[in-house]
Protein backbone atom coordinates (compact mmCIF):
# COMPACT_ATOMS: atom_id res chain seq x y z
CA UNK A 1 0.00 0.00 0.00
CA UNK A 2 1.14 3.55 -0.26
CA UNK A 3 1.49 5.69 2.28
CA UNK A 4 1.99 9.36 2.20
CA UNK A 5 2.43 11.47 5.22
CA UNK A 6 2.52 15.04 4.01
CA UNK A 7 4.72 17.03 6.83
CA UNK A 8 7.19 16.04 9.75
CA UNK A 9 9.41 18.50 11.00
CA UNK A 10 12.15 15.93 11.07
CA UNK A 11 14.81 18.18 9.64
CA UNK A 12 14.94 20.76 11.45
CA UNK A 13 14.52 18.66 15.03
CA UNK A 14 17.36 16.87 13.91
CA UNK A 15 19.50 19.92 13.03
CA UNK A 16 18.52 21.71 16.58
CA UNK A 17 17.98 18.66 18.45
CA UNK A 18 15.42 19.32 20.17
CA UNK A 19 14.04 16.02 20.54
CA UNK A 20 17.89 14.81 22.38
CA UNK A 21 18.56 12.38 19.12
CA UNK A 22 15.08 10.46 19.92
CA UNK A 23 12.76 11.17 16.27
CA UNK A 24 9.59 10.25 15.31
CA UNK A 25 10.47 9.30 11.89
CA UNK A 26 13.49 6.97 11.58
CA UNK A 27 15.02 5.24 8.41
CA UNK A 28 13.84 1.97 9.57
CA UNK A 29 10.11 2.73 10.30
CA UNK A 30 9.94 3.85 6.85
CA UNK A 31 11.31 0.77 5.82
CA UNK A 32 8.53 -1.39 5.56
CA UNK A 33 8.19 -4.29 2.78
CA UNK A 34 4.44 -4.47 2.29
CA UNK A 35 4.28 -0.75 1.86
CA UNK A 36 5.46 1.98 -0.40
CA UNK A 37 6.02 5.18 2.83
CA UNK A 38 6.62 8.77 1.03
CA UNK A 39 7.13 11.16 4.25
CA UNK A 40 7.32 14.98 3.31
CA UNK A 41 9.86 16.50 5.38
CA UNK A 42 9.74 20.50 5.77
CA UNK A 43 12.20 23.30 5.56
CA UNK A 44 11.07 24.93 9.25
CA UNK A 45 11.48 28.49 9.60
CA UNK A 46 11.67 29.84 13.15
CA UNK A 47 9.73 32.40 14.83
CA UNK A 48 12.02 35.58 13.98
CA UNK A 49 12.60 33.84 10.39
CA UNK A 50 15.80 34.60 8.75
CA UNK A 51 16.05 37.65 11.09
CA UNK A 52 17.10 35.13 13.68
CA UNK A 53 19.37 32.47 11.61
CA UNK A 54 20.23 33.85 7.84
CA UNK A 55 21.93 30.05 7.74
CA UNK A 56 18.38 27.77 8.80
CA UNK A 57 17.25 26.90 5.66
CA UNK A 58 21.07 25.84 4.86
CA UNK A 59 21.58 24.05 7.78
CA UNK A 60 18.66 21.90 6.81
CA UNK A 61 19.59 20.97 3.20
CA UNK A 62 23.06 19.86 4.99
CA UNK A 63 20.91 17.91 7.04
CA UNK A 64 19.42 16.70 4.40
CA UNK A 65 22.19 15.83 2.52
CA UNK A 66 23.42 13.61 5.54
CA UNK A 67 20.04 11.65 5.65
CA UNK A 68 20.87 10.83 2.19
CA UNK A 69 23.94 9.47 3.00
CA UNK A 70 22.38 7.57 5.32
CA UNK A 71 19.94 5.59 2.78
CA UNK A 72 16.56 8.14 2.94
CA UNK A 73 15.92 8.70 -0.36
CA UNK A 74 14.87 12.11 -1.75
CA UNK A 75 12.78 11.78 -4.04
CA UNK A 76 10.24 14.54 -6.31
CA UNK A 77 6.84 12.58 -7.25
CA UNK A 78 5.47 10.04 -5.60
CA UNK A 79 6.13 7.64 -8.47
CA UNK A 80 9.56 7.95 -7.70
CA UNK A 81 9.49 5.94 -4.52
CA UNK A 82 10.92 3.21 -3.91
CA UNK A 83 8.86 -0.02 -1.97
CA UNK A 84 10.26 -0.92 1.21
CA UNK A 85 12.58 2.01 1.26
CA UNK A 86 12.58 5.36 3.34
CA UNK A 87 11.43 7.59 0.57
CA UNK A 88 11.31 11.28 1.73
CA UNK A 89 9.64 14.54 -0.06
CA UNK A 90 11.16 18.12 0.96
CA UNK A 91 8.70 20.74 1.92
CA UNK A 92 8.90 24.27 3.17
CA UNK A 93 6.80 25.90 6.17
CA UNK A 94 7.18 29.58 6.19
CA UNK A 95 7.87 31.39 2.84
CA UNK A 96 10.69 33.29 4.50
CA UNK A 97 12.35 30.16 2.71
CA UNK A 98 12.39 31.84 -0.32
CA UNK A 99 14.42 35.31 1.04
CA UNK A 100 11.49 37.40 -0.60
CA UNK A 101 13.20 36.95 -4.08
CA UNK A 102 10.84 35.22 -6.91
CA UNK A 103 13.60 33.70 -7.88
CA UNK A 104 13.77 32.02 -4.60
CA UNK A 105 10.96 29.83 -5.63
CA UNK A 106 13.10 28.47 -8.37
CA UNK A 107 15.84 27.68 -5.98
CA UNK A 108 13.56 25.99 -3.51
CA UNK A 109 12.23 24.30 -6.43
CA UNK A 110 15.71 22.94 -7.82
CA UNK A 111 16.32 21.76 -4.43
CA UNK A 112 13.19 19.68 -4.96
CA UNK A 113 10.63 21.34 -2.86
CA UNK A 114 7.11 20.19 -3.78
CA UNK A 115 4.68 22.41 -1.43
CA UNK A 116 5.46 25.25 0.78
CA UNK A 117 3.55 26.76 3.77
CA UNK A 118 3.49 30.56 3.37
CA UNK A 119 3.35 31.15 6.67
CA UNK A 120 4.43 29.62 10.22
CA UNK A 121 2.73 31.21 13.14
CA UNK A 122 4.72 34.91 12.22
CA UNK A 123 3.92 37.31 10.04
CA UNK A 124 5.89 37.35 7.01
CA UNK A 125 6.59 39.00 3.15
CA UNK A 126 4.21 36.68 1.59
CA UNK A 127 0.54 36.98 4.41
CA UNK A 128 -0.55 36.30 7.85
CA UNK A 129 -0.67 33.44 10.33
CA UNK A 130 -3.96 32.23 11.34
CA UNK A 131 -3.08 33.15 15.06
CA UNK A 132 -2.50 36.36 14.18
CA UNK A 133 -5.68 37.57 12.71
CA UNK A 134 -7.54 38.50 9.52
CA UNK A 135 -6.87 42.07 8.99
CA UNK A 136 -3.76 41.11 6.01
CA UNK A 137 -4.38 38.89 3.23
CA UNK A 138 -1.88 37.75 0.69
CA UNK A 139 0.72 40.57 1.01
CA UNK A 140 2.15 41.80 -2.53
CA UNK A 141 5.29 39.61 -2.47
CA UNK A 142 3.21 36.78 -1.63
CA UNK A 143 1.15 36.93 -4.95
CA UNK A 144 4.51 37.03 -6.47
CA UNK A 145 5.50 33.47 -5.22
CA UNK A 146 2.18 32.18 -5.77
CA UNK A 147 1.77 32.30 -9.33
CA UNK A 148 5.64 31.49 -9.49
CA UNK A 149 4.98 28.42 -7.11
CA UNK A 150 2.25 27.52 -9.83
CA UNK A 151 4.28 27.92 -12.76
CA UNK A 152 7.25 25.73 -10.90
CA UNK A 153 4.39 22.65 -10.35
CA UNK A 154 4.80 24.26 -5.98
CA UNK A 155 1.66 23.17 -4.42
CA UNK A 156 -0.09 26.29 -2.34
CA UNK A 157 0.04 25.37 1.48
CA UNK A 158 -2.51 26.65 3.10
CA UNK A 159 -1.96 25.03 6.72
CA UNK A 160 -1.10 28.26 8.89
CA UNK A 161 -2.45 30.85 6.65
CA UNK A 162 -5.24 33.19 8.22
CA UNK A 163 -8.83 32.37 6.54
CA UNK A 164 -8.81 35.87 4.70
CA UNK A 165 -5.80 35.03 2.37
CA UNK A 166 -7.10 31.45 2.39
CA UNK A 167 -10.15 32.88 0.88
CA UNK A 168 -7.73 35.21 -1.50
CA UNK A 169 -6.14 32.23 -2.95
CA UNK A 170 -9.62 30.79 -3.71
CA UNK A 171 -10.92 33.97 -5.21
CA UNK A 172 -7.85 33.92 -7.27
CA UNK A 173 -8.18 30.47 -9.04
CA UNK A 174 -5.59 29.14 -6.81
CA UNK A 175 -5.82 25.33 -5.99
CA UNK A 176 -3.76 24.74 -3.05
CA UNK A 177 -3.58 22.45 -0.16
CA UNK A 178 -3.28 21.90 4.26
CA UNK A 179 -0.21 19.88 4.35
CA UNK A 180 -1.11 19.53 8.26
CA UNK A 181 -5.21 20.47 9.82
CA UNK A 182 -8.14 19.24 11.31
CA UNK A 183 -11.41 20.21 11.55
CA UNK A 184 -12.54 23.34 13.14
CA UNK A 185 -16.36 21.44 13.65
CA UNK A 186 -15.02 18.45 15.86
CA UNK A 187 -12.11 20.83 17.80
CA UNK A 188 -12.52 25.27 17.12
CA UNK A 189 -8.83 25.75 17.16
CA UNK A 190 -7.48 28.13 14.71
CA UNK A 191 -5.71 26.06 12.84
CA UNK A 192 -7.91 23.95 12.07
CA UNK A 193 -10.25 24.55 8.99
CA UNK A 194 -13.76 25.21 9.12
CA UNK A 195 -16.48 23.44 7.31
CA UNK A 196 -16.75 26.35 4.94
CA UNK A 197 -12.83 26.12 4.11
CA UNK A 198 -13.18 22.57 3.68
CA UNK A 199 -15.94 22.45 1.48
CA UNK A 200 -14.27 24.92 -0.79
CA UNK A 201 -11.19 23.13 -0.64
CA UNK A 202 -12.55 19.58 -1.72
CA UNK A 203 -14.59 21.71 -4.37
CA UNK A 204 -11.53 22.81 -6.62
CA UNK A 205 -9.80 18.91 -6.28
CA UNK A 206 -7.10 20.18 -3.23
CA UNK A 207 -5.77 18.01 -0.49
CA UNK A 208 -6.01 18.31 3.52
CA UNK A 209 -3.04 16.31 5.20
CA UNK A 210 -5.25 15.51 8.75
CA UNK A 211 -2.39 16.66 11.67
CA UNK A 212 -1.66 14.04 14.27
CA UNK A 213 -1.55 16.45 17.28
CA UNK A 214 -3.63 16.14 20.11
CA UNK A 215 -4.42 19.46 20.30
CA UNK A 216 -6.14 20.17 16.99
CA UNK A 217 -7.79 16.87 17.56
CA UNK A 218 -9.38 17.50 21.03
CA UNK A 219 -10.02 21.24 22.94
CA UNK A 220 -8.46 18.67 25.99
CA UNK A 221 -5.55 17.93 23.84
CA UNK A 222 -6.29 14.34 24.59
CA UNK A 223 -7.07 11.86 21.51
CA UNK A 224 -6.60 7.91 20.01
CA UNK A 225 -6.66 7.07 16.93
CA UNK A 226 -10.36 6.87 16.68
CA UNK A 227 -10.67 10.52 17.50
CA UNK A 228 -8.02 11.27 14.46
CA UNK A 229 -10.37 8.95 12.01
CA UNK A 230 -13.20 11.01 12.77
CA UNK A 231 -11.58 14.26 11.54
CA UNK A 232 -11.27 12.05 8.51
CA UNK A 233 -14.80 10.55 8.66
CA UNK A 234 -16.19 14.79 9.15
CA UNK A 235 -13.90 15.84 5.82
CA UNK A 236 -15.86 12.72 3.88
CA UNK A 237 -19.05 13.51 4.85
CA UNK A 238 -18.35 17.01 3.46
CA UNK A 239 -17.20 15.65 0.06
CA UNK A 240 -13.34 14.91 0.59
CA UNK A 241 -12.85 11.32 -0.18
CA UNK A 242 -10.67 12.10 -2.86
CA UNK A 243 -8.72 14.75 -0.71
CA UNK A 244 -8.48 13.79 2.47
CA UNK A 245 -4.74 12.48 3.86
CA UNK A 246 -2.25 12.05 6.59
CA UNK A 247 -0.18 15.25 7.52
CA UNK A 248 1.08 13.95 11.08
CA UNK A 249 3.31 16.72 12.20
CA UNK A 250 5.87 14.22 13.48
CA UNK A 251 8.95 15.84 15.22
CA UNK A 252 6.96 19.18 15.51
CA UNK A 253 4.23 17.73 18.12
CA UNK A 254 4.35 17.12 21.70
CA UNK A 255 0.97 15.35 22.27
CA UNK A 256 -0.10 12.41 20.13
CA UNK A 257 -3.63 10.28 19.79
CA UNK A 258 -2.47 7.43 22.16
CA UNK A 259 -1.51 4.33 19.82
CA UNK A 260 0.13 6.52 17.69
CA UNK A 261 3.66 7.87 18.60
CA UNK A 262 5.89 7.42 15.78
CA UNK A 263 6.32 6.70 11.86
CA UNK A 264 5.91 3.07 13.18
CA UNK A 265 2.83 3.16 14.26
CA UNK A 266 1.13 4.43 11.15
CA UNK A 267 0.12 1.07 9.48
CA UNK A 268 -1.73 0.68 12.95
CA UNK A 269 -3.97 3.62 11.73
CA UNK A 270 -4.55 1.86 8.56
CA UNK A 271 -6.02 -1.37 10.29
CA UNK A 272 -8.05 1.01 11.84
CA UNK A 273 -9.94 2.80 9.03
CA UNK A 274 -10.20 -0.51 7.30
CA UNK A 275 -12.06 -1.70 10.99
CA UNK A 276 -14.16 1.71 11.04
CA UNK A 277 -15.69 0.47 7.70
CA UNK A 278 -13.50 2.52 5.77
CA UNK A 279 -13.08 -0.31 3.21
CA UNK A 280 -10.17 -0.80 1.17
CA UNK A 281 -10.52 1.61 -1.81
CA UNK A 282 -11.21 4.61 0.17
CA UNK A 283 -8.41 3.27 2.89
CA UNK A 284 -6.10 3.28 0.33
CA UNK A 285 -7.11 6.87 -1.18
CA UNK A 286 -6.72 8.16 2.26
CA UNK A 287 -2.91 6.75 3.09
CA UNK A 288 -1.78 7.95 -0.02
CA UNK A 289 -3.41 7.66 -3.73
CA UNK A 290 -5.26 10.90 -2.78
CA UNK A 291 -2.19 12.75 -2.24
CA UNK A 292 -0.31 11.32 -5.08
CA UNK A 293 -3.54 12.48 -7.34
CA UNK A 294 -3.08 16.19 -6.05
CA UNK A 295 0.39 16.37 -6.83
CA UNK A 296 -0.05 14.91 -9.67
CA UNK A 297 -3.04 17.19 -10.68
CA UNK A 298 -0.91 20.65 -10.28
Amino acid sequence: MLICDTHADTLCARTKHWNDGVYDVRREWLMQPEHTRVQAMALFIPPKGMEQTPTIVDEQLEELKRMKAEGFHQIRTVDEALPGQPNIMLTIEGGEAFGDRVEGVDEMAAQGVRLAALTWNTPNALGQPALVGNDTGIKPFGWQAVRRMQQVHMAVDVSHLNVRGFWDLLEHDVRPMASHSCAWALCPNERNLTDDQLRALFEVDGFVGVNFYAGFLSPECKADIDLLIDHMAHMCELGGEHCVGFGSDFDGIDAYPEGLRTANDVPKLIDRLLERGFGQKLTEQIAGLNFKRYLESI
